[in-house]
This record gives C-alpha cells, sequence and structure tokens, in this order.
C-alpha cells in the first residue's frame, strides 16, 4: 500500500500522501472523480457543461450541472465580500490577454478590443437560478471560467470522499493549493512550504504546519509576459480590464476550508496590498503577504 500517488487533473497535477498508505483503488477512485468534475466545470475542454455555455450565444436560461451552480454561488459571496474582485466572467478578457487556453501574447491588446471585451464581463451580465440549476447570460458573448475557485472546491470534496471512505490522515494537493487532515507519520500535522516567487519548484520560504486545514496561493509571478521592459501578469483586475501593477507578488491563505483559501486568495491579489489587508482584517483572514 504505497504511500504516495499523483495525476493530471484540471490541467495541472495532483499529489497525494497517505500517513498510513492508501490503496491503489482508492487513489483510481480518486482520478475518476477528478475526472468526472472536469466534464462538468472545465473551460480547456470543448465537450463540458461550462464550456458549452460560453459557446453558446444564447440568453435563454441554459441547465447546469449542480457542481457549476455551487461554484459560481460560492464565486459571488466572494466577490460580495471583496468590492467585486473576484469575478467568473473575466474569460473573454483572460483569452484577450493571452492567459486562456491558447492565444498566448508578446504584447498587450489595444485599449479598444480591452473596452470590447469588457462589454461582455461582469457580474451583472450573468443570472444564476439554483431549481432547477441554471445560468443565463444577458451579453450573448459573456463566459465564465471558475478556476479562482475549483481546485480548493475539489479539494474539500475529494477530501470528504477520502473520509467517508475511512482515512483520515492525508495531504492532498492540486495545482499548487493544499489541504491536510489528521498528521503525518511522525505523529505531527503536516509541514507544507510557501514557495518564494520564481523559486524553483520545491524552494520555499517559510514552511507551516497545516492542522487540519488548507493553504492556498494566489501569485503575479506564475503566468506572465514583458513588453518593453513592462511585465503583464495573468491577474486581471476586474476595474480595469489589465492586468493588476501593484506591488504584491503572492497572496497566500491558511483556513479550514480550500475553497475558501482559493477563492479569497485570488481576490485578495487582485485588491493589491492595501485594500487587501483591510478587506483581510475586517473577515479574520490569515495571509501572508509577499511584496
Amino acid at each position: 500500500m504505497p504511500h504516495e500517488h499523483t495525476g493530471a487533473a484540471f490541467g495541472t497535477t495532483w499529489y497525494l500522501k497517505a500517513s498510513k498508505g492508501l490503496s491503489r483503488e482508492k487513489a483510481a477512485g480518486l482520478q475518476n472523480q477528478l475526472a468526472a468534475w472536469e466534464t462538468q466545470i472545465s473551460h480547456w475542454r470543448p465537450d463540458s457543461a461550462v464550456s458549452r455555455f460560453n459557446a453558446s450565444t444564447s440568453t435563454e436560461w441554459q441547465n447546469m450541472p449542480v457542481e457549476v451552480i455551487e461554484l459560481v454561488r460560492l464565486a459571488e459571496k466572494i466577490a460580495q465580500d471583496t468590492d467585486g474582485a473576484l469575478d467568473i466572467t473575466l474569460a473573454p478578457l483572460i483569452d484577450l490577454w493571452g492567459f486562456g487556453v491558447a492565444n498566448r501574447r508578446a504584447e498587450p491588446p489595444t485599449g479598444e478590443a480591452i473596452n470590447k471585451a469588457r462589454e461582455a464581463c461582469g457580474w451583472s451580465q450573468l443570472d444564476i437560478r439554483d431549481e432547477p440549476p441554471a445560468l443565463r447570460k444577458k451579453h450573448p458573448h459573456t463566459q465564465i471560467n471558475l478556476s479562482s475557485v475549483a481546485e480548493g472546491w475539489a479539494l474539500e470534496r475529494l477530501s470528504r470522499w477520502l473520509e467517508a471512505s475511512g482515512e483520515h490522515h492525508f495531504l492532498i494537493e492540486l495545482g499548487g493549493e493544499v489541504l491536510a487532515r489528521g498528521h503525518s507519520a511522525d505523529g505531527k500535522p503536516w509541514l507544507v512550504g510557501v514557495q518564494a516567487p520564481n523559486a524553483a519548484a520545491g524552494d520555499s520560504m517559510q514552511a507551516l504546519r497545516l492542522d487540519n486545514a488548507s493553504l492556498a496561493t494566489s501569485g503575479t509571478y506564475r503566468q506572465h509576459f514583458e513588453h518593453e521592459g513592462k511585465s503583464y501578469a495573468h491577474v486581471i483586475d476586474p476595474r480595469t480590464g489589465r492586468p493588476v501593477r501593484h506591488a504584491l507578488r503572492s497572496v497566500s491563505i491558511q483556513h479550514v476550508s480550500a475553497a475558501i483559501a482559493d477563492g479569497y486568495a485570488t481576490a485578495l491579489l487582485v485588491l493589491g496590498p492595501e485594500r487587501g489587508r483591510e478587506i483581510a482584517a475586517k473577515l479574520g483572514l490569515n495571509v501572508l503577504w509577499v511584496e
């Protein structure tokens, strides 16, 4: 019964370590569950529910899996708490800036193109229905991207699945977001590292003990391009339609909920060091800021 398992999902990789070993059958079940969610929430798979919604120009209600509505509601709550900093409707702008599935850029788009893309963006362009679960776009070219909350959400669901199957001591990582339950083989809380910006994989600047908690990090250093001496990060500010320009390099949040940590880390990174700290203090979030 190996202690470590790895795989690929959500356009990234996952890693699972159990302090007392874990069967290959359970690891395969975990991989199958991630694959099933991809058919619902992926924005890079053309056959997913989200991709079909994005490709449609209909402004009528479109039925969606309940998992998609759960993620949209989670993002909506975080947006309400953070001055709208988390906006899942920025997909047209993300694509325009070259940070989507394809069309990488070497220079910024024009102001005219940015303004045109912004017409389809914003929470006001999206209606949400819980029963029966459905979404409706007011602008025919509105699209959604759930990546800012999907990994943390998936980690929580995987954790519940593992615990229901009798596993209580494990560490799961998906795309850099981490969830820990129980303790490691030495009987202590799991030890995880916060990666230093631009450092090699595995090179951490701070180690933390996660005691039945999660850690999520959002950074401007992960995806970016350079043009005429300026760096353009993949984190888009909904207020401007352009990459953030403040001094924050990364935001890490430690929280009992992986979904909360994931979403708020992105939102605080958008807000920047001043407003981000105000919101974090108001919400009582445990945050590591790197400028």
